[in-house]
């Protein structure tokens, strides 16, 4: 009767913990309005197509605008809150997932995988909205799951599927071709447990018998729907924007990665010299003085957190990435050798080894195919957080000698760190123009999209008044061009963008906009920032843009103005607007 009554409180503690889970993401869906990533995706989701989106990326990323389409066309999906509801439980989706394996799959403790869940929640920094981010990890996860399962069981049906799932996350973005990689696992698992070279050539075939039968589907289904030539040179150039987009090479994604970590070997450093210096304690001193040992390396690790804390390991200012990001680096480092330490650990089970394997590759992983170095690593902690926990847990477990009590310390330290910022960080930050809003507390009136939302009163007032007039002038019947940072205004203003919405992007080619601009039929309006408008009254050769090449397309814009006759007819603090 009692093992019952277990079973049904322990079901009803994970549900609640799930339904938390469910809940958790959502907590900011009203409050911050993105001009850039978050309103670019939603423009794009609303207004998707080739006549609307510059080929190369509604290629490169088309399974995820085609969900965020669909999207749109659920109720209230014409409006920011909604949309910031339906992309948020994606998020919801992965934490429930990452829990459920974690606790049935894995074994370990229920509270602990909430705890971590809710901590990698709150260090999402990226706006919901970039569901080609989102679904690349969710699609990482699944992949993850099912080749953790297939090669434990032998079942070469999950193999199969892993390599699918993997296969399928190329249609949401194209660079996820490097998450092939994650099918190493197949060798180095099979190198560990030392199978015959036939059975790791097995799985590594049913693998990619999956891989390539899921490409191969999505590539002939975009070649019915848009024509195989089409995708083919929209692929192409994607290749060719590493012209202008360096920090989209192979090279510098790696550099970037690389840099990441070694930028924090500075506080890495001051880890290592904590535990030397506790390791001198517990063999210099006797024996017998166990107890002394203890107090005096937890007397050195609270030194060091001390130093930490006043050495910008961390910040208080929750509208910056430093705020976590020195302890996110800690943290992933530590995962990192305690990964390694288990798959070379005689002692570990074959299931620790494999899962040290799959959590080495899903922190490299999940940082290659991006131009954000370490934090798309920072962003995917769905399935390291709770693997870090239990192997901190398990090794303060079966490590019993006092040599290892400074090891531990310093995995509590760096677990404290991130734990009081990441909470901090979760609760307080919300995305907005690449950075974390500040003063967010007015709400937006008059704007139908953006009803419920609430940003900071300059924001609020200046988008109010913008739409207010699109409305008078019956602007919204037309198209726009947009410049300067807002490509959110097209989703936010409900105006369909006469070509690529985010005009001023490095990876859209100089010659492309020049092209595209002078195919618009029909006289679009054109829509900039305050900034970029001044420019177009008084240029005087002055540098706008820091970036080259947004600064010649700026020009060019400018040449379009003059020789349409287009002039001036509103303007506030933070827009212009020409007819």
């Amino acid at each position: 009767m009692e093992n019952k009554k277990g079973r049904i409180a322990r079901k009803a503690v994970w549900s609640l913990f799930i339904l938390i889970l469910l809940i958790y993401p959502l907590r900011h869906v009203q409050i911050g309005v993105d001009l850039w990533d978050g309103g670019y995706n939603y423009a794009n989701f609303r207004y998707s197509g080739l006549e609307y989106m510059d080929s190369m990326w509604f290629f490169a990323t088309w399974l995820a605008n085609s969900i965020g389409s669909l999207f749109t066309k659920m109720p209230f999906g014409d409006t920011c809150l909604g949309m910031n509801i339906y992309t948020g439980l994606v998020v919801s989706f992965m934490a429930a997932m990452a829990f459920l394996f974690c606790v049935r799959g894995l074994k370990m403790p229920a509270w602990m995988v909430f705890g971590a869940e809710i901590l990698a929640i709150s260090l999402c920094w990226a706006p919901t909205a970039m569901l080609y981010s989102y679904l690349t990890y969710a699609f990482l996860l699944v992949g993850t799951i099912l080749l953790y399962q297939g090669l434990l069981s032998q079942k070469y049906g999950y193999l199969i599927a892993a390599g699918a799932v993997l296969g399928f996350n190329v249609g949401n973005r194209f660079s996820n071709l490097v998450q092939t990689g994650l099918i190493l696992a197949v060798w180095l698992y099979g190198f560990i447990q030392k199978k015959k070279f036939k059975k790791v050539m097995q799985e590594t075939g049913w693998c990619v018998l999956g891989y390539v039968s899921a490409l191969a589907f999505f590539l002939a289904f975009m070649a019915l729907k848009y024509g195989f030539g089409n995708y083919v040179e929209g692929v192409f150039r994607l290749f060719q924007m590493t012209e202008n987009a360096e920090d989209y090479t192979p090279g510098r994604m790696l550099l970037g990665m690389v840099w990441a970590y070694y930028d924090c070997t500075y506080f890495l450093k001051r880890f290592g010299l904590a535990v030397v210096c506790g390791l001198a304690v517990c063999v210099i001193l006797p024996k017998k003085w166990a107890a002394l040992k203890r107090i005096a390396v937890i007397f050195i690790t609270a030194l060091l957190c001390v130093w930490l804390s006043r050495n910008l390991f961390y910040s208080g200012d929750f509208a910056v990435y430093n705020a976590v990001y020195y302890p996110c680096v800690t943290v992933l480092t530590m995962t990192l050798v305690l990964s390694v330490y288990n798959i070379v650990n005689k002692k570990a089970a074959k299931e620790d080894k494999l899962f040290g394997i799959l959590l080495v590759l899903t922190i490299l992983i999940t940082s290659l195919g991006g131009n954000n170095a370490i934090y798309a690593s920072i962003n995917n902690l769905f399935l390291v957080l709770p693997g870090f926990l239990w192997m901190v847990w398990k090794f303060c477990r079966e490590n019993v000698n006092i040599c290892y009590f400074p090891i531990k310390a310093i995995l509590v330290a760096g677990l404290f760190f991130l734990t009081v910022q990441g909470v901090q960080f979760g609760w307080y930050f919300v995305y907005e123009e690449a950075g974390g809003g500040r003063n967010l507390t007015a709400k937006v009136q008059d704007v139908p999209v953006l009803e419920g939302m609430i940003t900071s009163p300059e924001k609020a007032d200046t988008l109010s008044e913008l739409y207010l007039y699109i409305k008078e002038e019956k602007l919204d019947e037309r198209e726009c061009i947009l410049y300067g940072n807002v490509p959110g205004l097209s989703f936010y203003m409900e105006m369909a963008p006469a070509m690529n919405v985010w005009s001023d992007l490095r990876s859209y080619d100089y010659e492309i906009m020049a092209q595209d601009l002078y195919e618009i039929e029909g006289r679009p309006v054109i829509l900039m920032s305050a900034e970029c408008g001044q420019y177009v009254t008084d240029r005087d050769g002055t540098r706008l843009f820091w970036d080259a090449t947004a600064q010649q397309k700026m020009d060019l814009l400018c040449s379009y103005i003059e020789e349409k006759g287009y002039r001036e007819t509103f303007r506030n603090e933070k827009f212009v607007v020409y007819e």
